[in-house]
């Protein structure tokens, strides 16, 4: 039996990564399909259009190659498509009221879970488990940042209860004293980097990244509540 290659193929190395774009015919067309009904339902299609767009770079474009190589590559994907084209693609969809605080409490739950080493390890041995990961990834980080849109009076705690967490992993990931995936520590050393390194890498990127995220949503908050605040006590008329 041939050995499992995984979706984004075997780990590259640097000299060929610019080379290894990923033009699957079943990512295509369910690009194509998510874009269709990302239309059909978008309130903006203009803002659905671009974070479509960046879905689709970050699966079509050599980092899904990285991914396999880097762990920092596969966090710097997931950072784009939950800190980058999810609240693009919330703004783009209609005002939903969900409950934020459940929902963030959703979202932390699958990111540690799919970070684990056990559930990580899986989605190098599966397509249908990479699937599985990165689509809930992505749809509960849609449903966050809708929730944090539409429901401005528990937004607040559900974003800075998220930025927590996420703050709360990179310093795990950044400190911890042995890289947490074996895969990676056999294929980090052709970049010239340790897994130990590349790990470091990672949590520096979640760290600064998830911050300025959530610290812009807090500030948006902040100013919302201001404004409102002084809506209320201009006098009518």
């Amino acid at each position: 039996m041939d050995p499992y290659i995984p979706f984004c193929g075997t780990p590259p190395v640097p000299a060929e990564l610019w080379t290894r774009w990923t033009l699957d015919q079943g990512l295509l067309l369910g690009l194509a399909v998510a874009l269709i009904f990302g239309m059909r339902f978008a309130r903006d299609r203009h803002l659905m259009a671009l974070g479509w767009a960046l879905v689709a770079l970050l699966f079509v474009s050599p980092l899904c190659a990285a991914s396999m190589a880097l762990f920092s590559a596969r966090v710097a994907q997931h950072v784009l498509l939950t800190l980058g084209a999810a609240p693009v693609i919330a703004a783009a969809l209609p005002r939903l009221r969900l409950p934020a605080l459940p929902v963030a409490g959703l979202f932390a739950v699958l990111f540690w879970g799919w970070h684990a080493p056990a559930p990580y390890a899986a989605t190098l041995q599966s397509d249908l488990t990479y699937w599985a990961m990165h689509l809930s990834l992505t749809g509960s980080a849609i449903a966050l940042f809708a929730a944090l849109r539409g429901a401005p009076e528990s937004g607040l705690a559900a974003a800075a209860s998220t930025s927590l967490q996420l703050t709360l992993y990179a310093v795990l990931v950044t400190l911890a004293p042995e890289p947490w995936h074996a895969w990676h520590e056999i294929h980090a050393a052709a970049f010239g980097i340790t897994a130990r390194a590349d790990q470091q890498l990672a949590g520096a990127l979640m760290w600064v990244a998830g911050g300025a995220a959530f610290m812009a949503v807090m500030g948006w908050f902040a100013w919302t509540f201001l404004r409102d605040d002084r809506s209320r006590a201009e006098p009518a008329g």
